[in-house]
């Protein structure tokens, strides 16, 4: 949705279109329309994260299992693109979760551009 003003300005007038965030969650209604997501709802798919920080967080805002991590880690934008390429040093591994620190499930190739470190311990 877009906003029509005239404004009138020492004998000059000049319209302007302003595109809207109706809902005011950070995404602009058209945004939103490229999304899927309802212009007129902040959260559209119900997972306690606005529109707006979904798509910054290259999360689906249509989708409330997709969601940005709620510690704060970073998503990168190339997560689905990452192609795993084998086991070995130097290769791509498959994706795979874990739980982190906090408690909450983390997928590998949502970190596709950072360095990884895993600590991890057994006990027998």
């Amino acid at each position: 949705m877009t906003a029509l003003i005239s404004l009138a300005l020492t004998g000059c007038v000049a319209d302007v279109k302003l595109e809207l965030d109706a809902d005011e969650d950070g995404l602009l209604d058209s945004q939103e329309a490229e999304l899927g997501s309802d212009p007129s709802n902040p959260d559209s798919d119900g997972d306690d994260y606005d529109d707006g920080a979904e798509a910054s967080a290259h999360t689906d805002p249509t989708n409330a299992d997709d969601h940005p991590y709620k510690n704060g880690w970073q998503i990168d934008a190339c997560r689905a693109d990452v192609e795993a390429t084998g086991q070995t040093a130097g290769e791509v591994a498959d994706d795979f979760a874990l739980v982190d620190q906090f408690g909450e499930t983390v997928h590998l190739h949502d970190f596709c551009n950072q360095v990884v470190y895993m600590v991890f311990a057994a006990f027998w």
